[in-house]
């Protein structure tokens, strides 16, 4: 959705006579996804105001016609793309009709869908995913009505995180998040900053069960999910959200034989041009460059798919732009913390067979005699013989982003952990340190490799009987 209204607002823009239509499956357009979990948790109070301009006018298919000249086809689904007569066959949801439209240049942003359960599970209004307005408007219709007294979260990653806050927080919902891996958030961050982050955040206001795995969801009698864990468990709540992740919805492209890739999603050059002459894809539901091992990679990430509509329209254009890859940027706030992590995990560095290695350290995020310091977690993962930069975790309740933004600049440049020594930072009391935290994870990382001065992780201390100096 994103790339796709980014994309025909910027040809709008570019070229006033094009005649532009999006085609969209669902009952609106240019919808702030990303912001579904503070209408979960109440702090928005209006659906609609996810789809609202800066100055209060809703992005509908009028808006779209009035202001952007662009045409919007709402609860259309495209079934077909025939490359022959250059038309896209589409689908009428409400009355079931079936109609052509002709195209001189397509562009496919088509999202994602969410990772279904692998478990077995019944149809039932009180257990969904959590991936649509429709998802999000059910629940809390239902915890207003006071309908939801506890709830399981199944699931520990971005949106499992994010729930976790929105239905204890306002609600005051009785909430139990199940993972199976070991650690929240697994593959964005190692474990031992996963556990710092799991000690910070409130769990007297929530239940939290790692290495946890689900048999079965099944309704009981009195109408309640019933969730049963490998290990005999049986949980009842009132409601079950399974956060399992998205993946590409890349079935237009595979039925119109587009190339997709080993991770599901369209394959696109640099211009975002897919595998037939004519035909664009942009945001979710395509395959890009990690920009740290140069291999093909999948973000789903509402940033990138801006980005990626914008090169998609000025390359539809005639405008020499491109889209070079990404290096898997996020952020996140739960509870009173912000994490945010670009580029690999240590972990993943070595499934890539890379010989990474890490220093981590905390620091405040501003000089500690400041009233308003804050603690800051960072963990540096890099190349051990060329010193080439792979990763960044960092956790806190002061300034993180700054960091990690830079940071992700720095991958995208292929640089060494000498570049951190380098980077000049703004300097003031009131909001940071006269040593920025990145210029200490690289002062630590050279230490640990030229001086022999071993950095030690929260894991291995607590693994040692020994003594640290």
């Amino acid at each position: 959705m994103a790339a796709g209204c980014k994309a025909a607002a910027r040809l709008s823009r570019l070229s006033p006579g094009y005649n532009i239509v999006i085609v969209e499956r669902r009952s609106f357009v240019s919808f702030g996804s990303c912001g579904l979990p503070f209408y979960a948790s109440g702090d928005i109070d209006d659906l609609l105001d996810l789809a609202r301009t800066s100055y209060g006018v809703v992005r509908d298919e009028k808006y779209f016609a009035d202001v952007k000249n662009v045409k919007v086809f709402l609860k259309t689904e495209a079934t077909l793309i025939d490359k022959e007569k250059n038309e896209v066959v589409c689908r009428s949801i409400d009355k079931d009709e079936k109609f052509t439209l002709k195209y001189d240049k397509l562009i496919i942003a088509t999202g994602t869908l969410p990772k279904r359960p692998a478990f077995p599970y019944p149809s039932s209004p009180v257990i969904s995913s959590f991936h649509s307005p429709l998802d999000f408007r059910n629940f809390r219709q239902a915890a207003q009505q006071g309908k939801i007294n506890k709830a399981v979260i199944i699931g520990g990653g971005f949106i499992g995180c994010e729930m976790i806050e929105a239905l204890t927080t306002l609600w005051g919902i009785e909430t139990t998040l199940i993972e199976k891996e070991k650690s929240l958030l697994p593959g964005c961050l190692d474990t031992e900053v996963a556990y710092y982050l799991e000690s910070c955040i409130k769990q007297d206001k929530f239940n939290l069960m790692l290495s946890s795995s689900i048999n079965k969801i099944e309704i009981g009698k009195d109408g309640k999910p019933e969730v049963f864990l490998d290990d005999g468990q049986k949980i009842v709540s009132d409601y079950v959200f399974y956060c399992l992740g998205v993946k590409p919805d890349s079935n237009l492209a595979v039925k119109s034989n587009i190339k997709t890739g080993k991770l599901g999603g369209i394959i696109v050059d640099e211009k975002m041009r897919t595998s037939q002459p004519g035909i664009w894809a942009a945001g979710d539901c395509v395959e890009t460059k990690n920009l740290v091992t140069d291999s093909a990679d999948y973000f789903s990430f509402g940033s990138l798919a801006n980005r990626m509509g914008r090169v998609a329209a000025d390359v539809v254009a005639g405008k020499e732009t491109s889209f070079y890859g990404a290096a898997g940027t996020f952020s996140l706030k739960l509870f009173d913390n912000i994490v945010g992590a670009t580029g690999l995990t240590e972990e993943k560095a070595k499934q890539y067979e890379i010989d990474a290695v890490s220093v981590i350290g905390c620091w405040s995020d501003r000089p500690d005699y400041h009233p308003e310091a804050k603690n800051l977690l960072g963990k540096l993962v890099y190349e051990k013989h060329t010193m080439k930069l792979l990763g960044l975790q960092m956790i806190g309740e002061g300034e993180v982003t700054r960091y990690i933004d830079v940071f992700s600049e720095l991958l995208s440049q292929k640089k060494v952990v000498e570049d951190l020594l380098n980077i000049e930072h703004c300097y003031t009391p009131a909001h940071s340190s006269p040593v920025s935290p990145l210029n200490n994870l690289g002062y630590m990382a050279l230490n640990q490799e030229t001086d022999k001065i071993k950095n030690v992780n929260p894991l291995m201390v607590s693994a040692s009987n020994g003594y640290f100096i």
